[in-house]
């Protein structure tokens, strides 16, 4: 009757499920968070034919072919500058494309996404979904300390992420092509500034000490916390940055945006055939 059954206790006459492994590292995490996540629908994306000076470079550098030494590519600027919109952009692109591991789409708005305790589990549960084999070391850590999700940041990193990846590199199933990617949008709606700069510093710490397969995109505002830990010791030499100004013309970009609009307005409005033809 139960042959196939796991994490089941009878107690007392009645039947109970425990709480498998990989459930409590769920648990943990924030699926809103994801790139493709529902509660995101329908989420910011550049506009066909926008965007594309950048989206070249950042595409350029994830395949090594833009400053192939940097760890961690972070893209910043002003607020409804359009980084959200690029990083779906690439999130997408690299999932087509097998090249996204993760993703973590900060929002000050969302309560389950505006703080760091979800963040290395997010990621090291779609970490598991998306490397053959290295889901039983991620369970692994969790099941000989049942604390783990309850400590630090860095703890978590380590135990989560980067000693899994070393596991499976040892034990030779870990197919090493290009690093893979990770994207983190938002970094400035983290609610603490404190944890904005100690998520920097735990990724630099595991770059320099153990090397992961790893790179980071990042986005977020020019916070000054922000800006002085990219300036600090820890990430020197880890980084480069783009930085979102006139240098990829976005005055032409918006023309582009607003004449698509328009033209749609003049095919699909119900009383398109009312408007002028040299309108707008």
């Amino acid at each position: 009757m139960f042959a196939h059954s796991r994490n089941l206790a009878i107690t007392g006459g009645q039947f109970t499920h425990n709480k498998s492994t990989f459930d409590k590292l769920q648990n943990a995490s924030a699926p809103n968070a994801l790139y493709d996540s529902s509660a995101r629908y329908d989420p910011p994306k550049c506009h066909p034919n926008t965007r594309v000076a950048v989206l070249e470079h950042l595409i350029g550098w994830i395949f090594g072919r833009n400053d192939p030494e940097a760890l961690i590519l972070w893209l910043y600027g002003p607020a409804g500058a359009g980084k959200s919109a690029i990083l779906q952009t690439i999130a997408e692109w690299c999932a087509k494309n097998n090249k996204l591991l993760a993703s973590f789409f900060f929002s000050h708005s969302d309560p389950t996404r505006n703080h760091i305790k979800p963040f290395i589990p997010t990621i090291a549960c779609q970490i598991a979904i998306t490397i053959p084999g290295i889901k039983p070391y991620i369970e692994g850590a969790i099941e000989r300390d049942p604390f783990l999700l309850d400590k630090s940041p860095a703890t978590q990193f380590q135990h989560l992420i980067v000693t899994p990846l070393q596991a499976l590199a040892a034990s030779g199933n870990l197919k090493l092509g290009f690093p893979w990617l990770v994207v983190v949008d938002g970094l400035d709606e983290c609610d603490d500034p404190k944890m904005q700069s100690m998520i920097l510093g735990i990724i630099a710490e595991a770059f320099r000490s153990q090397n992961p397969p790893l790179i980071f995109l990042i986005a977020s505002r020019p916070e000054q916390n922000i800006k002085h830990t990219f300036s600090s010791t820890t990430l020197s030499g880890l980084w480069r940055s783009v930085v979102l100004d006139d240098t990829y013309k976005p005055k032409n970009d918006i023309h582009l945006f607003l004449m698509d609009s328009f033209h749609e307005i003049k095919t699909t409005h119900p009383h398109c055939h009312l408007i002028p033809e040299t309108w707008p």
